[in-house]
């Protein structure tokens, strides 16, 4: 496991979880607090991709969504593996990028994709407020996914040194 440097977000937790008398919770809320921080700046990037593609070049809503995802989740792997997550030393980084994307673009596909066509093309909705809705259903399966597949975990670890 490759473990980060504390940081000020993470100071920030320490100092809050202390003071709330939540010391066993430290790690859980710094990482909630990163993994909202990566959130809304992912968020803001797919956002504006998908806006500027809809509103400015008539690409149509599923299209825009879909090019607006590839672009996010760069940026989105890159913070959750550098900031986020103390990513497993059990895996290479290729494979890490590979589950990565892979349970993003499930979510893509159910929570985005699906979800948008149906709010959009069945139900008549807006388009932004139609990404809205779609964006907060995926961020719970996001964060779940990711905490499972990105780090060790300690079940993991006593297998690993069986072996």
């Amino acid at each position: 496991m490759i473990k980060k440097k504390p940081d000020f977000v993470d100071r920030i937790v320490e100092w809050g979880c202390h003071l709330l008398h939540l010391d066993k919770y430290v790690k859980v809320f710094q990482q909630l607090a990163k993994f909202v921080i990566v959130g809304v700046t992912n968020t803001a990037i797919n956002w504006a991709i998908y806006f500027s593609l809809v509103q400015f070049a008539e690409v149509t809503p599923l299209v825009a969504s879909a090019i607006a995802f590839a672009i996010s989740t760069v940026f989105n792997y890159w913070a959750s593996t550098t900031w986020v997550f103390d990513t497993t030393s059990n895996k290479t980084r290729r494979r890490l990028f590979v589950e990565f994307t892979v349970f993003n673009g499930f979510a893509f596909l159910a929570f985005d994709e699906g979800l948008l066509w149906f709010l959009i093309y069945q139900l008549g909705w807006n388009y932004m407020i139609a990404k809205v809705i779609t964006t907060a259903c995926g961020m719970v399966f996001n964060f779940v996914t990711r905490k499972m597949f990105l780090e060790d975990h300690p079940k993991s670890r006593k297998n690993a040194k069986i072996k």
